[in-house]
């Protein structure tokens, strides 16, 4: 019966990711979209994990012999999942311990962490707590305003928390990076967040002023961690860079959707647990 189970969730996982396709929508609506094709497969294969897990590798399920086989399947992708979860967090610990070894400065008020890059680069690092870190080569290359414009987009990042909640969702992407259009969701994931700060920080800078320190960042490329960290050059390949741009030109309102209507939708990947009262030992 676990077999079946295991089988059915997987086949519902994969079909979902399948059905999902960029749409014109508004952006509290892409959101929504995206957030639910990302998030509703991952947790409704962990929700059938644990439900395999709580009525172990013996006894019966309406009637039918539970298999080793399956169980063991089971464990080896909870395993997985919580094996990629600590490599995550490591990394994300390790860039977090390299950051006082810089110098600090303040900057339009804020403290900064100063990287010795030649390369322009501005950054949240960290998790719920995050720290601004800006580069030694964006410092040299944008005048006051543009730069002042910069650090409100990270700020808008610290304000959401994006480095905390994109740890989780880092960690469910690499978890089920094999599952149809991961990568595409995480990039629109990715798209919407900068999308989101970019629209925050116009609420306090001037969004030309911002558009054009953009473009200016986004013709250098740097390496940066995965793993908390929100990056103001994140996703700015040219299709994408383009739909910033006219999202601040345009003053488009880019806003996530209520919790409570995401939870509403997510609330049935919990459907494998109902199935734990009908197995016996």
């Amino acid at each position: 019966m676990h077999t079946i189970m295991i089988l059915m969730a997987l086949g519902g996982a994969i079909i979902i990711r399948w059905l999902w396709s960029p749409d014109l929508l508004n952006y509290t609506q892409r959101w929504q979209r995206t957030l639910f094709y990302f998030l509703f497969p991952p947790l409704l294969l962990l929700m059938t994990a644990i439900a395999v897990l709580g009525m172990g590798q013996h006894g019966k399920m309406l009637g039918l012999e539970n298999s080793h086989l399956s169980y063991g399947l089971t464990v080896l992708f909870v395993g997985f999942a919580f094996f990629t979860l600590l490599w995550q967090g490591y990394k994300g610990a390790r860039s977090r311990q390299n950051l006082p070894q810089n110098p600090q400065s303040t900057l339009s008020g804020d403290q900064a962490y100063i990287l010795p890059l030649t390369v322009p680069y501005s950054a949240q690092m960290g998790w719920w707590h995050s720290k601004l870190v800006i580069s030694e080569g964006l410092l040299s290359l944008l005048d006051q305003e543009q730069l002042e414009a910069v650090i409100a987009h990270e700020q808008a990042h610290l304000h959401y928390r994006d480095t905390f909640w994109f740890f989780w969702l880092g960690w469910i992407y690499q978890m089920t990076a094999w599952l149809p259009n991961s990568r595409q969701l995480w990039e629109e994931l990715l798209l919407l967040r900068e999308l989101r700060a970019d629209w925050k920080a116009a609420q306090t800078v001037d969004p030309i002023l911002l558009a054009e320190s953009l473009v200016t960042v986004a013709k250098f490329t740097v390496r940066y961690p995965e793993v908390g960290c929100a990056a103001l050059s994140c996703t700015a390949n040219k299709s994408r860079l383009e739909e910033r741009i006219e999202a601040l030109i345009n003053e488009e309102e880019v806003v996530s959707p209520p919790l409570v209507l995401l939870g509403r939708e997510l609330v049935w990947s919990l459907t494998p647990l109902i199935t734990m009262p009908w197995h016996h030992s």
